[in-house]
């Protein structure tokens, strides 16, 4: 994929999210009040429901369970050769331990990574992830903070150069031919995941790290629901893109 062609599915993303969507149709419906006041209206109703309900935990505990339970937790007792987890995201913090330079998703994803990897002694780990805006790369901080957490060094295979997950799965295949793998992230971005690494013929196992969703909801507006409903709508965008290009 071309970068120009990355930055722009980023940013179309972004701007589709609940915040930013709510955002844009109030702005839309303040240009439009004198000549159309009464669609103006009706957006801005709209987008203060939108906003509302995605907010609200019992809504956005429902969106999220549409994409959080596509595979069950993984069973230890299912052995394998290599244990994937992919990028997530890190901060730049200097003079603290790597582990803590990771964010919470990154932290859900290595801590199963390892779970499974204890069972499998004798396993890889792989790690992944560019740098963005940050220093350096993700996937170097994800290595880092598997050795201070007791991985041996050349157990681990870093995989710098992987924007997303399609280029993840296409740059680790040379190394999977033949073995099986566990593939480590969050439960709601298992099933895309699932799908690009099946694409480039690689046989995994799937591991869901992380679920955000609760089946008892409080009746909460905060932003912890807001991020839910922000991830279903993340992933929906990317199954869609996903299918456009299968």
């Amino acid at each position: 994929m071309g970068i120009a062609l990355f930055y722009l599915k980023k940013i179309i993303g972004m701007m589709l999210m609940p915040i930013p969507l709510t955002l844009l149709a109030m702005l839309l419906a303040f240009f439009l009040m004198k000549k159309c006041p009464k669609f103006a209206k009706l957006l801005l109703f709209c987008a203060i429901l939108l906003l509302g309900l995605t907010s609200w935990s019992p809504v956005a505990d429902k969106l999220i369970a549409t994409v959080e339970h596509d595979f069950p937790v993984f069973d230890i007792q299912q052995p394998v050769d290599v244990v994937i987890v992919l990028g997530s995201g890190h901060k730049d913090l200097s003079n603290t331990p790597e582990i803590m330079q990771l964010g919470n998703s990154a932290l859900f994803r290595l801590e199963e990574g390892l779970r499974i990897l204890k069972a499998n002694p004798n396993a890889q780990l792989f790690v992944s992830g560019y740098s963005g805006e940050m220093t350096e790369p993700h996937a170097e901080v994800m290595r880092r903070a598997a050795i201070e957490l007791g991985v041996k060094p050349d157990k681990i295979k870093a995989f710098p150069l992987a924007k997303d997950t399609e280029e993840e799965a296409n740059s680790m295949k040379p190394y999977l031919e033949g073995k099986r793998a566990a593939l480590v992230t969050e439960a709601s971005h298992l099933k895309r995941a699932s799908i690009f690494f099946k694409q480039a013929g690689i046989n995994i196992i799937p591991a869901p790290a992380l679920y955000l969703g609760s089946e008892k909801s409080d009746w909460q507006i905060d932003a912890n629901a807001a991020y839910k409903s922000q991830r279903a709508f993340y992933e929906w965008l990317g199954r869609g893109w996903q299918w456009i290009k299968e």
